[in-house]
């Protein structure tokens, strides 16, 4: 039964890592962010992601070079607050700022511990995992 249980704990942190970050090791950045968010890198680009007042999760794009980056893709969040609860959201691409993808609002939802948005990019799936309690760069 112990082993049982072992393997079943295994089995599941590998399960949830894998989901968590599948995506390339991101790489150390020292940007100031220009919306307030926590920015990290991937895939030669930078997503900054913040939470508004109101629980709006909010995923600015940028080039390697932190210009605003216009694309055309599929962006899910996933956001875990700080009493474990998940939260998951579709990002839709504002009509007015290209680079600004917007999610439903989290209802009393003001802080957060850790947030994936996920990519839906020609070559598969990236995923850019954000915590929020660190040096403010996500790292």
């Amino acid at each position: 039964m112990r082993f049982t249980m072992l393997v079943f704990l295994f089995v599941s942190f590998i399960a949830f890592s894998g989901a968590v970050y599948a995506g390339e090791p991101t790489k150390e950045h020292s940007h100031n962010s220009p919306h307030g968010g926590v920015i990290q890198g991937a895939d030669g680009m930078h997503a900054e992601f913040l939470l508004d007042k109101n629980g709006e999760p909010k995923v600015f794009f940028y080039d390697k070079d932190m210009k605003p980056l216009e694309r055309d893709f599929q962006a899910v969040l996933t956001l875990k607050a700080h009493d474990e609860t998940e939260h998951k959201r579709d990002l839709k691409k504002d009509p007015k700022d290209g680079a600004l993808f917007k999610g439903e609002p989290i209802k009393g939802l003001t802080d957060w511990d850790t947030a994936v948005v996920s990519i839906k990019m020609k070559d598969g799936w990236k995923h850019i995992r954000f915590s929020h309690h660190t040096d403010g760069h996500g790292h």
